[in-house]
């Protein structure tokens, strides 16, 4: 009987193989397995492949085209040094960071934690100061510049005094970097003083120096000229008029390449040098108030005009962000019909038609009045003055940028946008076109506002009409099996 059981037992299990249950639960099986088989290979194939999808809405983690630019001209290695304690390294920056490797394999992304290495940072300050954890060092053989951790983003205090971070500037700054440490020759900015002129904001100037300018003061009553080390000389609302050696100094190192931005308030008293050099370069200055008539184009004050924009290197991507700038008691930059033949100006700020110019600066009336000038007003133009050279067989190319507004820096404006002009005017001036325009992406939170009838039926398909979905095909598959 024992023998015969076990037979019994034997055959019911071989009969068990034979079953359509076993059969259908045996395909299912293998096919899950194949499934995950596949899933898995998938994975390690895609792991390996360096091309990455960024579906962020401001593309957070991709690289600009100028920062591509860069690096596809960087024929230097770069090292690129993150501090961060092990295992604490910020996955978001990391990531971004990749990609400039990816793009170029002359850069290195390598991390040392502070802590372990507390001598590191010895050999990267002059005051033995210990390097800030989170703060990246960007280094080639000739140079390094340190990237401290709160400059990789830009902050903003709110009405009761708290700040927070309101966009990451981790790309400006370690493209900028690599700029600096791959320059054979630093750019230098020269402010003009001597004729009560406002000194840089504290915060532009820290702007510019993050853009690799070196900022130095001038006076041409002491100097014999501008200095030859002068990429860009920089005038900001001068209250009284250079002097005629002052604007002859000025000529003569324009007419040698020279790059310059003037930043021109109203004044009372007259200025006719620097009025005779602006007019060489074909522009003027209106001396009368701007007010805008058109109520799209000023903001509270029909003397706080918030421009067109028009088409330039400068201008251009600021307004593909979408990007404003205000210009607060401007005067209008008029473009002389007769000046030389080289010389091309392009309007860069323009107020709209309805805007018109107050003549008498000490009437408080806001209605256009007799005597007033009919817009529309340029706040702003760039200049390009291109002449061929015979000795040298090349172009020799001036360029000005000329600003009917000083009130255009006031730092209260920064975040709006007009930092960007000034530092791409900057850009555009000493020809580092790919440069203009990589600025901070927005950390700011955007909330999906729904209505309550979009919740009901949000609600209604995640936890009614899913769950009946999943149980009528679990019932059909039941069926179905059923009667197999």
């Amino acid at each position: 009987m024992k023998k015969t059981d076990r037979k019994t037992r034997r055959k019911n299990i071989m009969n068990s193989f034979k079953d359509k249950k076993f059969k259908y639960g045996g395909y299912a099986t293998l096919l899950t397995a194949f499934v995950l088989a596949i899933l898995v290979v998938v994975n390690l194939v895609v792991g390996q492949i360096p091309y990455r999808l960024d579906l962020t809405e401001n593309r957070m983690f991709s690289l600009s085209d100028q920062t591509e630019k860069v690096l596809e001209n960087l024929d230097q290695e770069i090292r690129i040094i993150g501090l961060y304690q092990t295992g604490r390294e910020n996955p978001m920056f990391d990531e971004i960071l990749q990609r400039y490797r990816r793009l170029n394999k002359n850069i290195s992304i390598t991390y040392v934690d502070p802590v372990k290495n507390p001598t590191f940072s010895t050999k990267y300050t002059k005051d033995g100061n210990n390097l800030r954890e989170g703060s990246y060092i960007v280094e080639s053989d000739e140079r390094f510049k340190i990237i401290d951790y709160y400059d990789l983003f830009n902050l903003r205090s709110d009405q009761y005094g708290n700040t927070h971070a309101e966009s990451l500037a981790l790309e400006q700054r370690v493209t900028n970097a690599i700029q600096y440490v791959i320059a054979d020759k630093l750019p230098v900015i020269y402010t003009l003083e001597g004729h009560m002129e406002q000194a840089l904001p504290v915060q532009l100037r820290q702007q510019i120096e993050l853009e690799n300018y070196e900022v130095k003061t001038l006076s041409l009553l002491t100097e014999e000229n501008v200095p030859e080390d002068a990429t860009i000389l920089m005038v900001i609302a001068p209250q009284r008029d250079i002097t005629p050696e002052e604007e002859e100094k000025i000529r003569e190192f324009l007419a040698n390449r020279g790059r310059a931005i003037f930043m021109m308030d109203i004044v009372d008293n007259e200025m006719p040098n620097f009025d005779s050099l602006l007019k060489s370069y074909g522009v003027a200055l209106n001396k009368a108030l701007v007010i805008e008539g058109d109520r799209n184009n000023y903001f509270q004050n029909p003397a706080w005009i918030v421009p067109n924009m028009e088409s330039h290197d400068i201008i251009s991507p600021m307004r593909s962000s979408k990007m404003q700038v205000l210009a607060i008691g401007a005067q209008g930059v008029e473009i002389l019909e007769e000046k030389k033949r080289s010389i091309e100006v392009n309007p860069l700020l323009v107020t709209s038609n309805n805007a018109w110019g107050r003549t008498d600066l000490t009437s408080t009336t806001v209605e256009k009045e007799e005597g007033d000038l009919d817009g529309p007003f340029n706040i702003a133009v760039a200049i390009a003055d291109k002449e061929w050279d015979e000795k040298k067989g090349e172009y020799e190319e001036t360029k000005l940028v000329v600003v009917g507004d000083a009130e255009f820096l006031n730092p209260q404006f920064a975040s709006i946008g007009n930092s960007d002009f000034v530092l791409n005017s900057l850009n555009w001036l000493q020809d580092e076109q790919e440069i203009i325009a990589i600025r901070p992406k927005s950390l700011t939170s955007k909330y999906l506002t729904i209505t309550a009838f979009q919740k009901l039926v949000i609600a209604g398909v995640a936890v009614i009409l899913i769950p009946l979905i999943i149980l009528g095909a679990g019932f059909v598959m039941w069926l179905r099996r059923r009667h197999l």
